[in-house]
């Protein structure tokens, strides 16, 4: 290698590292283009999410049929479901609904089983921050250990087939929050109970 191709080797090296730093350099006197999450968005994350947003699951426990739709049609089994005898009554109760958002892929299956063939007491929310320390935390447990709850029955003396959530001990707080993502639905659900 002569002096002359050296010379031009370290020409090249020298003008390739200061054609970096000027780019280093301009962007450090611009803005930041990067949003600092989640203090300094302009609206809430939550309000920014597409409208079928599928986030965790959850399970209204006072209209669960035990029907174990849920757990059947989940594909990889993050769904628990677990019925027991109760000694004094001689009936069946929910002992454990546990799903295991670790495992939980978001695929809605769970959700179309229910709302389709069952009650509809399983659906996604708009929570989506699952950060925890460990993955026992994620185990999303809606029957505490030792626990029963009674399985809903439907009333059979009703003559027509009755929305999911308008009867039950919760049932306008269960519709609103089934509805609360999607408001121009609550207003129109509101206008025609309205009008009855």
């Amino acid at each position: 290698m002569s002096l002359g191709q050296k010379a031009n080797e370290i020409v090249k090296s020298a003008t390739t590292i200061f054609e970096g730093m000027a780019v280093t350099f301009s962007h450090m006197m611009r803005e930041p283009i990067t949003i600092q999450y989640p203090d300094r968005t302009e609206r809430p994350v939550s309000e920014m999410l597409p409208p079928r947003y599928r986030g965790f699951l959850e399970v209204q426990i006072d209209i669960c049929g035990g029907c174990k739709r849920c757990e059947k049609a989940c594909p990889i089994n993050c769904i628990v479901v677990e019925m027991t005898k109760d000694p004094e009554t001689k009936k069946m109760m929910l002992s454990r609904f546990d799903i295991d958002i670790s495992k939980c892929m978001f695929c809605g299956l769970c959700v179309d089983a229910c709302k389709g063939d069952a009650t509809g007491a399983i659906r996604h929310t708009r929570e989506f921050e699952g950060a925890s320390g460990s993955l026992d935390a994620l185990v999303l447990r809606f029957i505490k250990p030792g626990d029963m709850h009674p399985l809903y029955k439907a009333p059979k003396d009703h003559p027509e087939q009755v929305p999911v959530g308008e009867y039950g001990p919760h049932a306008r707080e269960a519709r609103e929050r089934a509805l609360r993502d999607n408001s121009a639905v609550l207003a129109a659900a509101r206008e025609a109970a309205e009008a009855k």
